[in-house]
Formats: C-alpha cells, sequence, structure tokens
C-alpha cells in the first residue's frame, strides 16, 4: 500500500522534494505527494486519515522561523516523526520563449525572496510576492508570461517546463531548510543507546515572575542541551504565550523523564511533540 505524504504547495515544492529524498534514503520507492493549498491543510489530511504523514517547513537558516508552521503545530495532535535538513538550491527560471533581458520582475514566496533578495537587488529585479514558490513557477508556466521569473527548484522547473536562468541563485551557501515530518503516533522506530536523538515541546508559562527561565532551568539542572526557543501567542487570550523548544535526548531517557516532569509542574500547559533523528539531506 502506497504511502501518502501531504505538503503545502504545487507540484514541485521544495517540501515535495524534501519528501522525495527522504524516502529515496530509506530505499521506499511506493509513495505518494498529496499537494496542499495551507499548512493547515497538510495537517488535516493526516489528522483525519488522507494522509499518513504530512512534511511541513518550519526553519531556514537564512531567513529564519516560518511561524504559520508554528501556529499551526497548535491546532493538531500530530508527532513529529523526523526532522529534515534539505539544502536549499534556488533557480531563477522563466518561460521557454522568455528572453532574459526582458526580465523585470520575479515571483516567489517571501522566504524565497528573502534568501535571494541581493541577487534579485543586483539584477534590478522587482519582487513579488506569491503564495509558494512552485505556485510561482506553474503561474509563469500557465500564463504564458515572458517578462517574469520565478524562483524555485529544479523540481518545479522539470514539472512546469520551464527554462532555467541560473542555478544557485540563493545569496549564501549555507541556505538549508529544516522540515517536520508529522504523523498521527510516534516513530515506528525504537529508541536505541548510542543514537543522537531531538524532542521538541510546546508549553505555556505560569503567571508569576521568574516563570520562564525557571522552566528552562529544569533543562539545565538536568544536563539536557536547548538547540531553540520560539515564542508565539497562544491565541487563547491576550499577551498569553506559548514556547515552542528543541532539545537533545530521547523520552526514554531517565534525565529527560525528570526534567519533562518537572517542567510539567511548573507550566500550565504542556504538549510532547515527539522524539525524533535528524536526517540530512
Amino acid at each position: 500500500m502506497s504511502l501518502i505524504i501531504s505538503f503545502q504547495g504545487e507540484k514541485g515544492a521544495y517540501s515535495e522534494q524534501a519528501i522525495h529524498k527522504l524516502y529515496q534514503k530509506k530505499q521506499i520507492q511506493d509513495i505518494t505527494t498529496f499537494p496542499c493549498m495551507s499548512f493547515a491543510e497538510a495537517l488535516e489530511a493526516v489528522a483525519e486519515k488522507k494522509a499518513n504523514f504530512a512534511m511541513i517547513p518550519v526553519e531556514n537558516s537564512i531567513a529564519g522561523t516560518v511561524l504559520p508552521a508554528y501556529d499551526e503545530l497548535l491546532k493538531y495532535n500530530l508527532r513529529i516523526q523526523h526532522e529534515v535538513i534539505l539544502k536549499v538550491e534556488h533557480c531563477l527560471m522563466s518561460h521557454p520563449d522568455a528572453k532574459f533581458d526582458d526580465i523585470i520582475l520575479v515571483r516567489s514566496h517571501p522566504q524565497a525572496l528573502a534568501q535571494c533578495q541581493n541577487n534579485i537587488a543586483r539584477m534590478q529585479l522587482s519582487p513579488k510576492i506569491f503564495v509558494d514558490t512552485a505556485g510561482a513557477a506553474k503561474y509563469i508556466a500557465e500564463k504564458g508570461i515572458l517578462d517574469q521569473a520565478a524562483i524555485a527548484s529544479k523540481l518545479a522547473a522539470k514539472t512546469y517546463s520551464l527554462k532555467i536562468l541560473k542555478e544557485q541563485f540563493e545569496d549564501e551557501p549555507f541556505n538549508y531548510t529544516r522540515f517536520f515530518l508529522l504523523g498521527r503516533d510516534g516513530a515506528n522506530e525504537s529508541y536505541q543507546q548510542g543514537i543522537a536523538y531531538k524532542s521538541s515541546i510546546i508549553f505555556t508559562t505560569l503567571h508569576k515572575p521568574n516563570a520562564l527561565v525557571q522552566v528552562l532551568t529544569c533543562l539545565a539542572e538536568h544536563g539536557i542541551n536547548m538547540s531553540k526557543i520560539e515564542s508565539r501567542p497562544s491565541r487563547s487570550r491576550a499577551w498569553d504565550y506559548s514556547f515552542f523548544v528543541d532539545f537533545e535526548g530521547h523520552e526514554e531517557e531517565r534525565n529527560l523523564q525528570a526534567a519533562l516532569l518537572a517542567i510539567l509542574k511548573k507550566t500550565s500547559f504542556l504538549k510532547n511533540l515527539g522524539c525524533y533523528q535528524s536526517v540530512q539531506l
């Protein structure tokens, strides 16, 4: 039976590229990708059992956190199966009949535009925000636009038969995007000692002085290294915030179990997003 993996964007999106590369590495070929219009739709497809997993970008090494993705993680009871790190190689592409000197505008997702802003300025192109990278490529192909380009993946250029004007269009060579592969249950792989794991939680602090410091101290006191923290409005009431924290370790390790128990006592809300391995593609 084919695995169905949902993602936000059109066919050819970087999320779809991450799906294909991950399952090639796992040597699993029987997969079907399921494009969705939004992060919410992609996650809902998994929650409603229309898809087995969802591939969601959460952070870029240059443009930073993908905030809408984090907002959706609060709404669905899904678990992280893998962290996937994909090297992003942007391509500037156009309609096959377009002439390079006639290009005056470039369309793409805000994150992609931010990652290529120096090259866009150097070419004196006007940036235009589009809902996603592959969608911008599809738009130019379907509309037959000759004076505009798109920034998207090589997979998108192939998918929509566009001409690549310039490869490696990103400003910096260390351009990586971090994805979460999310499913309804925990990862099928059992815990193994000696393997590096990461864990992610969401929590809301108590309303008292030093509340956040006290929670983070629980990690430090149990020898746990925190790798990321992000705050987002909780959407339950005004000026109430949820904190997303990533740290090293697995919930079956005793020190991490003790830390989570201590955190539970110092928070008004705690959700374990999962323990997982990181996969570099």
